[in-house]
């Protein structure tokens, strides 16, 4: 019986995981003045008609996790806070390269605010251990990719609405801003 549990635990994660990465490239592929809580709202209605509710574990739990989502999602993609962010990278992963291995890094988002390079990374459930080592692998993806750190990491949590922010860099925002440019002229992503 625990394997099918954890099993359906999985399961409901990666169909979820799924459905808010969706909503999040649609939103973002959208011009911003489509950007609104009712598109949201809209996005939010368009992936979840796809989810089944068995894959949960109850229909509580799927009401619940669509309830969280969805309100989680409206607070991280405000549409007035949000409205001229216009992502870097969107979804995007990377080669990291160790002493040990070749591995790659998953960017969810990233984008300059204030002339500040940050990423989001959006969760469902927070893990400080998932955190730490995603943070460890910006460290090592980033200068070896584009030649410099992020400002900030920030780790925003779909199921609990936290949003847990690591600061990494005290480069210059010129020198950052500079490389993100040269960057996003010739997108190559390995």
């Amino acid at each position: 019986m625990r394997a099918v549990s954890y099993h359906l635990h999985k399961e409901w994660q990666q169909v979820v995981e799924r459905a808010v990465q969706n909503i999040i490239i649609q939103y973002y592929q959208a011009a911003p003045s489509l950007r609104s809580v009712s598109f949201i709202l809209m996005l939010v209605e368009k992936q979840w008609k796809h989810i089944k509710q068995n894959v949960f574990d109850s229909p509580l739990h799927y009401y619940t996790v669509l309830a969280k989502t969805t309100d989680h999602l409206l607070q991280f993609l405000h549409p007035l806070f949000e409205k001229q962010c216009s992502p870097l990278l969107l979804f995007e992963r990377i080669k990291c390269k160790s002493k040990w291995r070749k591995t790659y890094v998953d960017i969810d988002m990233a984008y300059i605010d204030n002339g500040e390079w940050i990423i989001r990374k959006f969760l469902l459930e927070e893990d400080e251990t998932f955190c730490r080592h995603y943070k460890q692998m910006i460290l090592t993806a980033c200068p070896q990719k584009f030649g410099f750190l992020p400002r900030k990491i920030e780790f925003c949590s779909l199921l609990n609405g936290t949003r847990h922010i690591e600061c990494l860099s005290s480069l210059s925002a010129f020198h950052r801003v500079s490389k993100i440019k040269l960057f996003t002229c010739g997108r190559d992503f390995d």
